[in-house]
């Protein structure tokens, strides 16, 4: 038997090369055979072209692009629900294009500003100003805040019924 076959026939087990000529003599020597195996590479795991947005906060805010006086409005809004604008992160889609919502899995409250969930790259079915739970997620989707800030169609009474939902006020 050559070492290739009994290293396949043994593999994982302890041999032992045992000498016959000092069987005779007394003195018996054992060295483990350890089987021939070929080296293992591994080759670095370098981080994708997409750039995914891992969120610090609990709270996340998804808007296309936000001016100052919506950023405004929106720290009102937040504030009315007892939120601090601080505690959350506010993600803009014009600078941040290819943002997904799958790094978006810790987050406890998504609320989207006009963004729809197919350009998170997410097929989850929302309807405007309804709050949906999955996944220990809670997502609500509204209209942007330029139009919730004209409120035409009463946009800013449908947003507080949904953040009552949302948060349990």
């Amino acid at each position: 038997m050559n070492k290739y076959l009994a290293g396949y026939l043994f593999a994982g087990e302890t041999l032992f090369n045992i000498d016959t000529n000092k069987i005779e003599k007394g003195t018996i020597e054992q060295k483990p055979i350890v089987p021939s195996q070929s080296p293992i590479v591994t080759t670095p795991i370098t981080p994708a072209a997409k750039t995914e947005i891992i969120p610090q906060k609990s709270l996340v805010i998804v808007v296309n692009t936000i001016s100052k006086s919506e950023k405004e409005l929106l720290s009102k809004i937040l504030a009315s629900v007892k939120k601090d604008i601080n505690n959350a992160q506010i993600i803009e889609l014009s600078t941040s294009p290819t943002a997904n919502i799958s790094s978006l899995s810790s987050a406890k409250e998504l609320i989207s500003f006009g963004v729809a969930m197919s350009k998170l790259g997410s097929d989850l079915l929302l309807f405007p100003y309804q709050v949906q739970k999955k996944s220990e997620t809670n997502y609500l989707i509204v209209d942007d805040l330029a139009t919730i800030q004209a409120n035409q169609k009463d946009e800013k009474r449908l947003l507080w019924a949904a953040l009552k939902s949302m948060f349990n006020i």
